[in-house]
Formats: structure tokens, sequence, C-alpha cells
């Protein structure tokens, strides 16, 4: 699978489908409003932390080890902050339900996290293949 299509299934078209299941739940009214905004809300959230991570990534893999060492782990401190000041934004000025909020919000780091690493060893494949 290339890379383009590995992030697209796995980073949009994946996530996509969840939201459409949530919502689909919500119109047959199996879960509030107030659930499905605290599921939103965790998708936005790590999502952004997805994106910040995938251009730092994009952006240093042609650099040298020490540049591209330097970009990521300085994105990743930065990651940090903005999660961190979105999530107590979230739970400070936002009628969400705490414990969906906090568990989803903690699946989809992960799972958006697996997926930056399995894109970086697709990459990596990539580059060992033109040499």
């Amino acid at each position: 699978m290339s890379n383009k299509v590995f992030i697209k299934f796995s980073a949009f078209y994946f996530i996509f489908l969840i939201f459409l299941i949530f919502l689909i739940l919500l119109f047959l009214n199996f879960i509030n409003l107030r659930s499905f905004s605290s599921f939103v809300y965790s998708i936005i959230i790590a999502f952004t932390n997805f994106l910040i991570g995938y251009f730092s990534i994009n952006y240093g893999i042609n650099k040298k080890d020490k540049s591209f060492l330097l970009i990521v782990f300085g994105a990743i401190i930065i990651r940090f902050f903005i999660v961190f000041f979105m999530i107590i934004g979230v739970l400070s000025f936002l009628d969400v339900r705490t414990d969906y909020f906090i568990f989803t919000t903690f699946i989809l780091y992960f799972y958006y996290l697996v997926v930056e690493i399995l894109y970086l060893k697709n990459l990596k494949n990539v580059e060992k293949i033109k040499e």
C-alpha cells in the first residue's frame, strides 16, 4: 500500500466512518448530543495533533538526521502544549461528558500515534527501495 493511500485510509476514512456511525447513533437516539459532542471534540483534538506530526515528518524527512530529529521532537513539544490547552479548554468551557471525552481522546491519540509510526516505517521502506 502506498503512503498516500495508507494515510488517506487510516487517518481520514476510518475516522470518518466512525464519525458517521456515531452520527447515525445520534439520529436514532441511542446517544445524546452531549455524548456526541464529546466524541467530536476529541476527534478534533486528536486529528489536530496528528496533522502537526504528519506535517513535521514530511517537512523533516529529507533533512539530515540531526535536523529531522530536532524538527520532530520540536513538533512533539508544540503538539503537547496545543493538545494540553485544547483539552483544558474543552473541559473548562464546553458541556461535554468528561469520561467519554477523556477516553475517546486517549484512544484516538494512540490510534494516530500508531498511524504515524506506520507512516514513518513506510517512508523508510520507500527510501530503501530508492537506494
